[in-house]
């Protein structure tokens, strides 16, 4: 019954995994983004009895099309050149520009597609822009449009460029994908330890149990790099990125995410066989987030580095090592040139303020035996103080995303008045200021757009931890019981460094001692309410 009740908690935490995992690699967010349009004007000078319509009715025709159809315009602009040739048009880079860095408006009015390009280069370029999502949307007067692959096809004709393949394989195929992915199959992407069979499922290969053991052995704590070399002497060769997108792909739990999408594979395909259970997917990421310095490839890895910081400076101290008379040890070291030279000018030896690797050890140890001893009691009050701030945390995000999101609606309603008055208005000069007011109405809208994604963000990244980043009372008791031990007594430095950077941030030096730490969660809460009940004082 307890297992059935930590594989339903295990499976939940994958759940918010894979939903965060998609919300840092879906792309197609981008494309949603509101349509903010730039009306551009061109009559070529050198044809000025050939013009069939002059700026000004250009601008008229726009204007009307864009009250007409609802259309946030911030900016017109016009441009007096040909555009038979490509770099001469100054207004247009601008305009182009603008759309790049994401300053303004992402969409262009013009009264036919003519007026953008007659030639191959800026053609190819709006395309390339189009497709990318850059340029969000065309529209134009005389000439319908539609952003789609067949809309695409007509307008590359009148550019001169032939893209209708393409574009239709391309939609054609993510339609294909989105429905084979909700069904579970494969759909060309390559998971290692796995084939798509011909009825497009995902199946054991024939070195599934080759990446199943690589699970395993990283689960115990072995290192990406001792992994990568194991792998090699069965003939998988990864490099470091590699290896590491393989221990963060949620596929290998049998959560399978694409695009915009993720399915859980155990449910639609009964026949997938997952190379790790949702619990161990969870405490491989835990591991990971824990000790990212753990899996560099480094024949010369020492532990504690970026770890110890400086008490005269401030700067962080470098692991290495030092010879004695008989035998040579880790130290670590600060190595700001000029924190020596103020110990040297204070007559303070040595000159380097040091600390060696055994006394960093010592100092764990006695840390682990007398501040963080388990009692039930403290341990649940730690718990529940732990996961309130992490909800507090949670509703400040929560409401400050809906604060931000009634300032952006106030915003753009303010953008849309007055790209209202902008397409009606007749005088050049305020046209400029009306367009100067919306540029940076839509600058405030996409700064706070970023803040409200950076806060969602979060509180997604929170959903994961807050159930599972607290280890269950068992789990908390029984890692104390060899830990202090384990450091003590072995010698694979990879093994140090992750156990004592599992409960330390970081610590402070002076000449030879720790003065100072930072503890991790969830031990901070439990050791601040041990101090709180009397239990303990600094070392």
């Amino acid at each position: 019954m307890t297992n059935d009740i930590e594989n339903l908690q295990a499976k939940d935490s994958l759940r918010k995994y894979a939903q965060n995992y998609i919300l840092k690699h879906d792309k197609t967010r981008v494309s949603n983004k509101e349509k903010i349009y730039v009306i551009y004007a061109r009559k070529s000078t050198e044809e000025p009895d050939r013009q069939q319509s002059s700026i000004a009715d250009q601008i008229r025709l726009c204007t009307e099309y864009a009250d007409k159809n609802g259309l946030t315009v911030i900016d017109i602009i016009r441009e007096e050149k040909s555009a038979k040739t490509s770099g001469k048009r100054v207004e247009f880079r601008r305009m182009l520009d603008n759309i790049k860095k994401g300053e303004s408006y992402n969409c262009i009015l013009t009264w036919h597609p003519d007026r953008l390009a007659r030639n191959m280069k800026e053609a190819g370029e709006i395309m390339d822009l189009l497709d990318s999502g850059v340029i969000t949307n065309l529209r134009f007067v005389s000439y319908y449009f539609t952003n789609d692959s067949a809309g695409k096809m007509t307008l590359s004709i009148l550019f001169a460029m032939a893209k209708e393949f393409s574009d239709k394989l391309s939609d054609d195929t993510k339609r294909g994908n989105s429905s084979k992915v909700l069904q579970g199959k494969y759909i060309g992407a390559s998971k290692r330890g796995y084939i798509g069979v011909q009825d497009g499922y995902y199946r054991r290969a024939d070195n599934y149990e080759t990446y199943k053991n690589a699970w395993k052995e990283y689960i115990s704590g072995k290192t990406q790099a001792d992994i990568i070399k194991s792998l090699e002497l069965t003939g998988e060769k990864l490099s470091s990125n590699s290896i590491s997108a393989f221990f963060l792909d949620p596929f290998y739990a049998g959560f399978y995410c694409s695009g915009s999408q993720f399915v859980d594979l155990t449910e639609v395909d009964k026949l997938f066989e997952p190379m790790v259970t949702p619990n161990e997917f969870i405490t491989a990421q835990k591991m990971y987030r824990i000790k990212p310095n753990v899996w560099k490839k480094s024949d010369t890895f020492r532990p504690f580095q970026r770890f110890a910081i400086c008490s005269d400076c401030g700067h962080i101290m470098t692991a290495g090592l030092s010879f004695g008379r008989s035998e040579k040890y880790l130290s670590v070291t600060c190595g700001n040139e000029k924190c020596h030279q103020k110990r040297k000018d204070n007559g303070i030896k040595p000159i380097a303020n040091t600390i060696r690797g055994a006394e960093i050890i010592k100092f764990v140890v006695r840390f682990i035996d007398e501040l963080l001893k388990i009692d039930s009691k403290i341990y649940n009050k730690a718990k529940e103080k732990y996961l309130n701030s992490k909800s507090k945390l949670l509703k400040y995000n929560n409401d400050e995303i809906q604060r931000l999101k009634i300032s952006k609606s106030k915003l753009e309603s303010n953008t849309s008045d007055i790209s209202n008055r902008l397409v009606k208005e007749k005088d050049e000069l305020v046209q400029e200021r009306l367009s100067k007011e919306c540029n940076q109405n839509i600058k405030d809208t996409n700064l706070l757009t970023d803040r409200i994604l950076e806060l969602e963000k979060q509180n997604s990244d929170m959903e994961i931890m807050i159930e599972d980043e607290f280890p269950e009372y068992k789990t908390f008791l029984n890692f104390f019981k060899d830990v202090a031990t384990t450091i003590q007594s072995s010698d694979n430095a990879y093994l140090i460094d992750s156990l004592v950077k599992l409960v330390l941030l970081n610590i402070t030096v002076s000449d030879k001692k720790v003065v100072d730490w930072s503890v991790r969660e969830p031990f901070e809460t439990y050791k601040n309410l041990k101090l709180l009940n009397g239990v303990a004082d600094r070392i």
